[in-house]
């Protein structure tokens, strides 16, 4: 009898070496496939939340609030909520913000507040520092309490993720994304995701906001720092 055939047959330790790689390598690349799937789905998101904000105060409210009323990223929150009736959370709490995810998981902290209360004085420190976005507010001696304004130099910015800051051209690390971009939401309605406000050509991705002083006759000119689109006159309130 051949000693040969009665030996079973079985991977070798090099055989299967090569195959826990090839799974370990297979493994690591749906991985990544599927982290870009749950970060498009994160900010898709975020973008209609904006856009629900934006649809609400344009047929609720057709107004901003000026300084006067509002005196804080907070205090905005509230406003809308007690405009529009709708205490949902996940409206400003982005849910892949580690601010929140921080407030979450923290058993000792005060949480994401099951809903928006009706008095910014019932907010956390925490919970403001974890809110999603930054807003443009128009100042007590802006031209115009209108939401739906026309500028000669078009839309302009009127929320963003937080983390970009006057100056800046990318998104802070500790901003609601990590540093990996934010939305903005433009006075049109419009919801744009950017990777930096630089864009393609360096030259920056909005336009600069034009005043009555400077004249018709001005041309718009692109920029980076998103305080030079928003209209003269506004403030800016950043959850802090």
């Amino acid at each position: 009898m051949d000693m040969k055939n009665q030996r079973k047959k079985g991977f070798t330790l090099i055989e299967l070496l090569v195959v826990i790689t090839i799974i370990g390598i297979l493994a690591g690349i749906a991985f990544v496939g599927f982290g870009d799937v749950f970060g498009s789905a994160g900010r898709t998101v975020a973008q209609k939340n904006l856009k629900t904000v934006y649809e609400s105060l344009a047929s609720k409210t057709r107004s901003f609030p000026m300084a006067e009323d509002v005196g804080s990223a907070e205090e905005f929150v509230v406003w809308w909520r007690n405009k529009t009736k709708d205490t949902r959370p996940e409206l400003w709490f982005i849910g892949e913000d580690e601010e929140v995810k921080d407030l979450a998981e923290d058993s000792d902290g005060p949480g994401i507040p099951a809903n928006i209360p009706d008095d910014d004085a019932d907010f956390q420190a925490e919970q403001v520092k974890a809110l999603g976005y930054c807003i443009a507010i128009p100042g007590n001696d802006a031209d115009t309490r209108a939401f739906v304004g026309t500028l000669n130099s078009g839309a302009y910015p009127i929320m963003w993720s937080r983390g970009l800051d006057a100056g800046d051209d990318k998104w802070d690390a500790k901003g609601a994304w990590a540093g990996a971009g934010g939305h903005v939401l433009f006075s049109d309605g419009t919801v744009r995701w950017y990777d930096d406000t630089k864009g393609k050509d360096d030259k920056g991705v909005f336009t600069k906001a034009i005043s009555k002083e400077d004249g018709n006759d001005k041309k718009s000119e692109p920029t980076s720092n998103i305080k030079d689109a928003v209209p003269e006159g506004w403030e800016i309130y950043k959850p802090e």
